[in-house]
């Protein structure tokens, strides 16, 4: 046995059952598993926690990596997806709690129910016009508008240049706006 064995060996040994290969597997990217999940969260015990899952998901499907050497690739997306998941189901439930506190601080309806079902056809409107937007770019667009995220954050989060945000924020503007364009003139 080498004894720097490559990740492709590691991974392979691994698939084998040998637990020590794949502990092994862990110390060599567990730093940068963090890291990917860091950019993401911005919080450290969150990213710690993130990885956590990132390797146990790893360890679960191991077999399904067809590259064997493309492991460190391979889980650090495995994490961001993680965080990314995390990140979006913390802010549903943060969104509802808000929601459901402002809901019972609020004796009095903040609109009549005309101005109520307005907003909700608005909203209905603006969520089916996304729907119709291809992914890269409505993704850009909630880290933006949803999320309130700088260019430079979105970047990093998507592992793309600033230019290319830009360019998928302008893109999925136009396409956001011809859409929304489309229901109104539908209805």
């Amino acid at each position: 046995m080498p004894d720097n064995p490559s990740d492709a060996e590691l991974v392979a040994r691994a698939g084998r059952g040998e637990r020590a290969a794949f502990d092994e597997l862990v110390a060599r990217h567990y730093a940068d598993v963090v890291v990917a999940a860091f950019a993401v969260h911005a919080d450290t015990e969150a990213a710690r926690d993130c990885a956590q899952e990132a390797f146990l998901e790893a360890a679960a499907t191991l077999h399904r990596l067809r590259d064997k050497s493309k492991f460190s690739a391979w889980i650090y997306g495995i994490s961001k997806r993680k965080a990314i998941y995390i990140l979006r189901r913390q802010k549903l439930n943060v969104e509802a709690m808000k929601v459901k506190t402002d809901e019972s601080r609020s004796k009095i309806p903040a609109y009549s129910p005309s101005e109520q079902a307005s907003r909700e056809e608005k909203l209905a409107s603006i969520r089916r016009a996304l729907a119709e937007i291809p992914g890269i770019y409505r993704e850009v667009l909630a880290l933006k508008y949803i999320d309130g995220r700088s260019h430079e954050d979105i970047a990093k989060v998507l592992d793309i240049s600033l230019a290319a945000v830009d360019k998928r924020l302008m893109r999925g503007k136009d396409m956001l706006r011809e859409s929304l364009h489309r229901w109104r003139t539908d209805e």
